[in-house]
């Protein structure tokens, strides 16, 4: 019995730890967000992957305690519910926002080739497939 509530309270500091470090990620991203206009494009892409990296994170740590029958026995109905409105919310914002951004990066892409710009990066990336599909093809004839 003993040991059972032992492991209990550390679960419980285990989750204050999270707690008070979810805190202090809010607070970065609040100070970053705050000189954003002033980031280049390659501290935006960089800025964007940190984010999507703690936003699954959280979201592995989320469904790791929807799995949990220990965890789920102190969540009721109503919490559930209050999650999956904000998840839902989260979701449609997402899905448009990648709707969105998907589309655009398509139109760009025709705009530029019908102009006959191609970005060098195309082209090498081109080239290098083309050589990795040449290499896999010459182990498979072995």
């Amino acid at each position: 019995m003993v040991s059972d509530v032992s492991r209990l309270v550390a679960q419980l500091n285990s989750l204050s730890e999270w707690i008070e470090m979810q805190k202090a990620t809010i607070e970065t991203f609040k100070e970053i967000n705050s000189s954003i206009s002033e980031a280049d494009r390659l501290t935006l892409v960089l800025l964007i992957r940190k984010a999507f990296d703690h936003i699954l994170k959280t979201i592995r740590e989320f469904d790791k305690w929807l799995e949990n029958p220990l965890v789920l026995s102190y969540i009721d109905k109503e919490m559930l519910q209050e999650v999956w409105s904000a998840v839902f919310r989260l979701l449609i914002e997402l899905l448009e926002l990648d709707i969105k951004h998907t589309a655009l990066v398509r139109d760009n892409a025709i705009k530029m080739l019908k102009s006959g710009k191609i970005p060098p990066i195309i082209m090498e990336f081109r080239r290098v497939r083309t050589e990795e599909e040449e290499a896999r093809e010459a182990v498979r004839r072995l």
